[in-house]
């Protein structure tokens, strides 16, 4: 298990990398040299633990932890709330809806407020309130995470370096996407409010804790993860009130929140992801742990917690067979990616299909045929004691099969 503990206890005068309790066939990790103090991350290689329950190790309704995180991780907050209680606990009251985000998330830990969040590694800002609190943070990853710059998919700029970076949000200092094999249009970076996750990544893995330019704060700056693939995409066309400018926008962004928000808005088709030092960024990259500015998500306690706390066995559920293909299915990529069971199997889609004619009398589920991740049943249904026969089309996306297309039956 990759734990790291970032040791903050006032005694000591710097970083102190201390080994912790982690469960049978796994190992704790540190963070020595790491950019910004950050963890080591990358797919886990641990045997991944397989056939637990929650209920059955103690985690109830009643006793159930609280539990926070950043925006980008809210589907993983979701996923554990309702292993606990249960998909229809969304009509419920209690359900975790927002999230407090990355940096509020870290103090309301700190302060004692939390027992378990789920976010991006902390800022070195975050580590200094930690310290000064004498308070030590542990961390387990559960799932594969990247920092990534996109631009409008317009630009024909194809690759961005970390100096380059540096140079942009540090100094402000590259003012023609022609240094970055672009045309001669205007570069304009976009930045994010300095408690977001992306932010964070940016200053942990690229900015190393230096100031960025003042005047890309006052002028650039975006207070939302959607709204920075929005203003990226479309700053140079003016907007809804401006004007047209002969410039294209630099933003930067996560991986998995920008593929989830496309899967809603469509979003992606308007953007171009720069590969960063020649590596595109990709969910093989970022699983494999080739892409340079891979990073992950946290289950993230304070090492003060009782050893049978309930956070602590919400976090050995997340990195459990069933937790991370729970993970899996909100679109992220989990750190034990590679030792799950395929999801995209005839039998999930099957399944898919089950659920979704959940209202009706099913008689038969017939494959008519399969392309790539495209695949397509034939349903003969009875609903209100009229039988037909449907079609039903689906793809399957990182979060699992998903209905492209159906026929509903005349009595349902």
């Amino acid at each position: 298990m990759k734990l790291w503990k970032p040791a903050v206890c006032l005694l000591l005068s710097g970083l102190l990398l201390s080994a912790c309790a982690a469960p049978a066939g796994s190992a704790s990790s540190g963070a020595e040299g790491n950019p910004g103090g950050s963890p080591e991350a990358g797919p886990e290689t641990a045997p991944i633990e397989s056939g637990l329950d929650l209920e059955k190790l103690g985690v109830t309704e009643k006793n159930y932890p609280r539990v926070d995180g950043s925006t980008s991780t809210l589907g993983i907050v979701q996923a554990a709330y309702e292993a606990v209680f249960g998909p229809e606990s969304m009509d419920e009251e209690g359900y975790p809806w927002e999230a407090s985000k990355t940096v509020p998330s870290y103090e309301k830990l700190i302060a004692g407020d939390l027992d378990l969040i789920l976010a991006p590694s902390p800022s070195a800002d975050v580590l200094s309130q930690a310290k000064e609190a004498g308070v030590e943070l542990e961390l387990a990853q559960v799932a594969a995470e990247a920092l990534i710059f996109i631009t409008p998919v317009e630009n024909t700029a194809a690759n961005i370096t970390g100096d380059q970076v540096r140079d942009i949000y540090l100094h402000n200092g590259i003012a023609s996407w022609t240094e970055l094999g672009g045309p001669d249009r205007a570069l304009v970076p976009i930045c994010r409010n300095a408690d977001s996750g992306s932010q964070s990544q940016l200053d942990n893995l690229i900015l190393k804790g230096e100031p960025m330019d003042p005047s890309i704060q006052e002028n650039y700056v975006e207070l939302t993860m959607e709204g920075m693939l929005e203003q990226t995409a479309f700053y140079h066309t003016g907007g809804m009130f401006g004007q047209p400018s002969d410039s294209y926008a630099l933003g930067y962004t996560l991986f998995t929140y920008l593929q989830n928000m496309d899967e809603i808005t469509g979003i992606a088709s308007s953007l171009k992801i720069l590969d960063y030092e020649g590596v595109p960024a990709t969910a093989q990259t970022i699983s494999e742990g080739s892409y340079p500015l891979t990073g992950g998500y946290y289950a993230v306690t304070r090492a003060d917690l009782p050893e049978d706390h309930p956070a602590r066995v919400l976090t050995r559920w997340l990195r459990s067979e069933e937790g991370q293909v729970a993970i899996l299915s909100r679109g992220f990529l989990p750190v034990y990616l590679d030792q799950l069971p395929p999801q995209d199997t005839e039998e999930n889609a099957r399944q898919a299909v089950l659920n979704y004619y959940s209202g009706c009398d099913i008689q038969e589920v017939t494959l008519v045929g399969r392309e790539g991740d495209r695949i397509t049943f034939q349903v003969q249904a009875e609903a209100g004691g009229q039988s037909s026969l449907c079609t039903i089309t689906l793809n399957y996306y990182p979060r699992g099969w998903q209905v492209v297309s159906a026929d509903l039956p005349p009595g349902l």
